[in-house]
């Protein structure tokens, strides 16, 4: 075997089995350059099967992690190799990495890091390692160790649509298959983002390019799932699926031609009547909008969303996706540096008017975290923020974290008010009964705007780690039944 590719888990705390396409895509690469590549998914396979790969010494081991939890088994697969095999190469790939290589290198466990998108640069680094060349420093993309010293090589311009290669294949079908049963099918129909967001990785990571695929390849892509896989609900995995109308069209044809319900994400600046007319004639059932405050100065001075008429466009986009059947998630975020509690009460007070305009919507509110070499983690430093110094603090990381335990608790009050589609998900028939009581009390704080001594949020996060849990059993038994396929 030349390479083994691995994706940790990326959450405790709720199910998701959607496509791994970090490390699909790097291999589809690999094995269209002739390499032997092997996969694994520890959500799915178990850790031994990890034991059992190692045992054929591969010449090198690809992990892909974000940051937060997925750094955890990021670490124990890397160190894993180490002890069986210290000459195995290990490569280190995906979002944090990208965003701390030179942290991420301090680690022994760690030889290399991808930075960016890998599969040109996995399959050069590849080449160098077969052919036993040592000269890195022309391959871009790579940060490596050399004696001791780390060097970050040039970086690998953001990779054109019409050289991804299709990630579906027999050795990652399985996979798809569990997805596609679990409901949780992933389709790209473009990669990255224009946008400045402050908070966001992808600026960072795809340097505010976004490449929308072509709708003849992006069709052709799609019969080739649908010759593999049998679906008729759909997420389109795209950071932003844009506001050109005809790209828009095309996609909706494609979709409704084959009787495909989606989901997408959409900025509120990209909204327009045709748009969602257009995308609700296509098959789209949902999308996430990110809202992100109710602040004028934190939008535009803080987050950077470029709105031109600020909040005003929010609300704007709100009556038009009112009018449809569409059903929004409108994501806020919140314990952002330099927001006062009067901008926060601005976030709330327009999660409310949102709801009244458009009773369909939904509305989450996410805790801030400062990820690394995003515009505002500068901020967040000069707010006090103290930055973690290595992998394993980076992975106690996530959007419902408590560094702010106010803000933790917004994260689940609002989530009781207004996500209504997880908690009947989480707690189908009777079980709702559970959780009931908890949703009359963060509704009374939600409108009391009472975010302080949450006593019943260890409760509340008790009762849903046990929904979570029972939902697992049932995907438990899709993997089994994939698995003994």
């Amino acid at each position: 075997m030349d390479c083994l590719l691995v994706y940790p888990e990326p959450t405790q705390d709720s199910p998701s089995i959607y496509p791994a396409f970090s490390i699909f895509y790097v291999g589809a690469s690999l094995e269209r350059a002739g390499y032997d590549v092997e996969y694994i998914d520890l959500r799915f396979d178990p850790k031994s099967r990890l034991s059992q790969a190692l045992t054929k010494n591969p010449l090198c081991v690809g992990v892909s992690s974000m940051t937060g939890y997925q750094l955890e088994g990021a670490i124990e697969v890397l160190k894993k190799v180490k002890n069986h095999n210290a000459d195995i190469k290990t490569i280190l790939g995906g979002v944090h990495p990208s965003l701390l290589p030179r942290q991420c290198l301090q680690e022994r466990f760690v030889d290399y890091v991808v930075v960016g998108e890998g599969e040109e640069t996995a399959c050069e680094l590849m080449n160098y390692l077969k052919n036993h060349r040592n000269d890195f420093q022309t391959i871009n993309g790579l940060a490596w160790k050399k004696n001791g010293d780390i060097i970050i090589n040039q970086p690998r311009p953001p990779i054109k649509p019409d050289r991804w290669i299709f990630p579906l294949n027999d050795k990652t079908k399985r996979y798809f298959r569990i997805a596609v049963k679990g409901g949780s099918m992933v389709i790209l129909s473009s990669r990255g983002c224009w946008r400045r967001c402050g908070f966001c990785y992808v600026q960072a990571f795809h340097k505010r390019k976004w490449r929308p695929m072509p709708i003849d390849k992006f069709e052709k892509e799609l019969n080739m799932y649908l010759s593999e896989l049998s679906f008729n609900t759909a997420s389109l995995g795209d950071e932003n699926i844009g506001k050109k109308i005809k790209r828009i069209q095309g996609l909706s044809r494609v979709l409704r031609e084959r009787a495909i319900e989606w989901h997408t994400g959409i900025s509120c600046d990209c909204v327009s009547k045709e748009i969602i007319k257009t995308m609700e004639w296509g098959g789209c059932k949902s999308f996430e909008v990110g809202v992100e405050s109710g602040s004028p100065r934190v939008l535009n001075d803080v987050i950077c969303k470029d709105y031109a008429e600020g909040v005003e466009t929010i609300k704007k986009s709100v009556k038009i996706i009112a009018k449809s059947d569409i059903s929004p998630m409108y994501s806020f975020m919140a314990g952002l540096p330099t927001e006062t509690k009067a901008e926060l009460k601005m976030s709330m007070d327009l999660a409310d008017w949102i709801k009244k305009v458009d009773d369909k919507a939904r509305a989450s509110f996410f805790v801030y975290t400062p990820y690394p070499e995003t515009p505002m983690y500068k901020m967040a430093i000069e707010e006090g923020f103290d930055p973690p110094k290595n992998m394993q603090d980076w992975s106690k990381f996530s959007l419902s974290h408590a560094l702010n335990p106010k803000i933790e608790n917004l994260y689940y009050i609002a989530g009781l008010t207004f996500r209504k589609d997880n908690i009947k998900r989480n707690f189908p028939g009777v079980n709702r009964l559970r959780i009931l009581p908890f949703e009359f009390t963060a509704y009374a704080r939600w409108k009391t705007r009472l975010l302080d001594h949450y006593l019943t949020k260890s409760m509340v996060k008790n009762i849903i780690k046990k929904a979570v849990e029972r939902r697992n059993v049932e995907i438990e038994q899709i993997i089994k039944e994939e698995l003994s396929e």
